[in-house]
């Protein structure tokens, strides 16, 4: 009988031993996976923290469990603030469809997104979630707007520059004549005010026809050196002499910021670019208002912003505002923000409406160019 317990009791421990040695060698096993597993999770954290796309990983319910820093970028937000609950619905759900996802970031800027989505399956075959991917196509939308606009702009300023000629020879003679007129008349009388009102009704069309030579033909920029408050300065003088309703100047209040010291331009374009500027400031607030104009330097870069308190501008117009012709004002030409987009682009810089407001809650366009443009 003691035989028999003994005997037992030896194969009990050496199958203690065996399942001990056994477990051992499993919990090595186990740790070499677990490294090698770790391993993996970070070089697979690191291909999606490196992506240049936006990455959004979502279980079966839709709910985001991840997001790669891409993605924050894209939005302009940071991804711990994308991942709160209530934030969730600021990341824009995959479109099935496969067209251009046109969304407002919570940074305020205009994004276009391409997006594709794949399902997350298990060995066994079950569905587990799904992987969002959004490229960022902003950029070339933006540089296709622009090419299609600049070929509009050639097209259009080709007719206009046909039409201006033809209409300036016969525009002359009428001032003419309505000069000589004048000159024969006594001041006050109706034949005075009368030849008055023609001849400066002349001057705004020769004005037209000069904006539409300009913005067909544009002339080769005559670079000198000036000062950026200098620009500034004249720009705001040749606005404020045609105010609208021929109201004082004093019914506007108008701030001027210029951090900005010199550099090399037409100043004379320039300063009729920025007139422009202003001058649309002052006609969206024809009752009066606010004005601000800004001129700060950043690296080899100038810009001039100029921001108004009116009713701001729908986003649905915006990308339509330099186009020839385009005009929201029953009076307006459509010509003023053209000619600055085509004198900005001579300088080799670039004329935009900023998506945000200004400080004085209206809208704001800016003007970028460089301290020397190339000749």
């Amino acid at each position: 009988m003691v035989e028999s317990l003994t005997s037992v009791s030896s194969e009990l421990l050496e199958s203690y031993d065996r399942l001990a040695k056994r477990a051992e060698r499993m919990e090595k096993e186990l740790c070499i996976a677990n490294a090698e597993l770790e391993k993996k999770v970070a070089e697979v954290e690191t291909i999606l923290e490196t992506l240049p796309v936006g990455v959004v990983v979502r279980d079966t319910n839709g709910q985001v469990l991840r997001v790669n820093r891409a993605l924050g970028r894209i939005l302009g937000a940071p991804n711990k603030d994308l991942l709160q609950p209530g934030n969730q619905g600021l990341i824009p759900e995959h479109s099935e469809t496969n067209a251009p996802l046109n969304i407002s970031a919570p940074d305020g800027e205009r994004r276009v997104l391409i997006s594709s989505s794949s399902p997350i399956v298990s060995d066994r075959g079950a569905v587990t979630g799904s992987v969002d991917v959004f490229d960022d196509r902003t950029q070339v939308a933006t540089l296709t707007e622009r090419v299609h606009q600049m070929d509009k702009m050639a097209a259009l300023g080709n007719m206009a520059a046909g039409i201006a000629h033809e209409i300036r020879n016969p525009m002359n003679a009428v001032k003419g004549f309505a000069d000589l007129f004048l000159r024969n008349r006594e001041r006050g009388t109706k034949d005075h005010r009368w030849a008055s009102l023609i001849s400066e009704g002349v001057s705004e069309v020769n004005a037209i026809i000069t904006s539409l030579l300009t913005f067909s033909t544009p002339e080769q920029l005559n670079l000198e050196e000036v000062d950026a408050q200098a620009v500034v300065d004249g720009a705001l003088v040749a606005a404020l002499q045609r105010t609208p309703g021929n109201r004082d100047a004093s019914c506007w209040t108008i701030e001027i910021e210029c951090q900005a010291q010199r550099l090399s331009c037409d100043h004379i374009k320039l300063r009729q670019a920025l007139r422009n500027l202003i001058s649309n400031a002052l006609d969206i607030q024809p009752e009066g208002g606010a004005i601000h104009i800004d001129c700060r330097e950043q690296g080899d870069q100038v810009f001039f912003t100029v921001g108004d308190a009116g009713p701001g501008i729908p986003s649905e117009i915006r990308s339509r505002l330099t186009d020839p012709f385009f005009t929201t004002r029953a009076e307006g030409t459509g010509l003023g923000l053209s000619l600055v987009h085509t004198i900005v682009r001579l300088h080799g810089g670039s004329f935009e409406v900023l998506p945000k407001s200004s400080p004085l809650g209206g809208a704001q366009f800016q003007i970028q160019v460089p301290k020397t443009p190339l000749r």
